[in-house]
């Protein structure tokens, strides 16, 4: 059955609570308040859920009565909708400006504060399982502020909305596939959590993004079954509530999608003309290592790492509307641990963005410093438990 990866994975979409989807990510132009009302504009719910319903309790053996009980008052939300198509004409992807709405000082101050608070966890969990604490710490603010900004909208509408009822877009029936495919793990986990009619309705239409991602990391249902941790072994799995779930089942996504321990995010190129014009002929815009770094060195890209030659990599492209009107690219390499947050979140963008975020949280760069990076220098291997990159430490603010 496919899935989508941890948060959400939409193309195009222009306004989000957490993350852009570029490539297959979007854009925020604004977040929810940190206990949002629940959003009810609605609609009808569709015809076709009754067959989808009933395909459901033959296939997990859920009683039907219970599931239409608990989808008797579903209904689509036109606001979804929208949230989800494509940007208009002329649009332009702009790291700057994405990269500003993450890497700011609220968000690095609320990251310092939930590092602090949980630091003992924390480092637990990175000894554990390879990942760097920066990394964990990095993505949960990333999507949702620890907490502040969890989503506003029904999980089962929205899945519901998405399933059922997609836009009419070129990618409509395979959006449509993958979402009710999401809808049917959110009943699956509903149900495990708890059987009883309202426990099992309240935990459908608990509050999400407005594509159906949950709690603190903001998993799709189908992440949560697949991937989700009980980190503070109370028998359950609650990511909305319990800090220690999230960061373990962050860590627990990340060691299952590759993540290399001890191996950096990504490399800038060297600080020449050259390296720019050699990447930009290598850069594909696909979230895929087709390359090797040792080949990235002897193309002048980057400078002689201590990592092995056969490293898989990649050219990473980061767009800014230039003020000529045309485009100015930063081009980074990132590696696999890019790859592995790129599996979290379809975007270059993101991945990149929780890369500095980082880098900033372990202070090693500062929260204004310069998006474009204008001096790109290579860095050295990374400290395997606690380190995105290795470079002089700048203190952050």
């Amino acid at each position: 059955m496919s899935f989508l990866s941890a948060c959400a994975n939409l193309p195009s979409i222009q306004t989000s609570s957490t993350t852009e989807n570029t490539g297959p990510n979007s854009q925020p132009n604004s977040q929810p308040n940190s206990q949002p009302t629940l959003i009810i504009e609605s609609e009808e719910k569709p015809e076709s859920l009754k067959p989808f319903l009933e395909q459901l309790a033959l296939r997990h053996h859920i009683p039907l009565a219970d599931l239409q009980s608990a989808f008797q008052d579903a209904k689509t939300v036109p606001s979804v909708k929208k949230l989800v198509l494509p940007p208009a004409p002329g649009f332009q992807k702009n790291w700057k400006v994405y990269r500003s709405r993450f890497i700011e000082p609220r968000r690095f101050a609320a990251g310092q504060q939930f590092w602090k608070k949980h630091q003992d966890f924390i480092q637990k969990t990175s000894d554990k399982t390879g990942i760097p604490g920066e990394i964990i710490v990095s993505i949960i603010g990333v999507e949702t502020i620890y907490g502040r900004n969890m989503g506003s909208f029904s999980v089962r509408d929205t899945l519901l909305t998405l399933g059922f009822s997609y836009p009419e877009t070129p990618n409509k029936k395979t959006r449509e596939t993958l979402f009710k495919n999401q809808l049917e793990d959110l009943v699956v986990l509903c149900w495990k959590e708890n059987s009883k009619a309202v426990a099992f309705k309240k935990c459908l239409t608990q509050s999400g993004s407005y594509a159906g991602a949950i709690g603190l990391p903001q998993f799709m249902p189908g992440s949560i079954l697949r991937f989700a941790v009980d980190g503070d072994q109370d028998g359950k799995i609650d990511l909305r509530n319990s800090p220690e779930d999230a960061i373990a089942s962050v860590a627990n996504f990340l060691k299952e999608h590759g993540w290399v321990n001890g191996e950096p995010v990504y490399f800038d190129l060297k600080d020449d003309e050259e390296a720019s014009v050699s990447a930009k002929q290598l850069a594909d815009g696909a979230p895929v290592a087709k390359l090797q770094l040792g080949d990235l060195v002897t193309k002048n890209i980057i400078d002689k790492t201590d990592l092995p030659n056969d490293t898989p990599s990649l050219i990473v492209d980061l767009p800014i509307p230039g003020n000529d009107g045309g485009t100015d690219v930063r081009y980074v390499v990132g590696l696999r641990n890019f790859i592995a947050i790129c599996e979290y979140n379809r975007s270059f963008f993101y991945a990149q963005s929780v890369a500095e975020f980082a880098e900033v949280l372990r202070g090693e760069m500062p929260i204004n410093e310069t998006s474009a990076k204008k001096k790109n220098k290579p860095t050295k291997k990374s400290n395997p438990k606690n380190k995105t990159k290795k470079k002089p430490a700048t203190q952050a603010t």
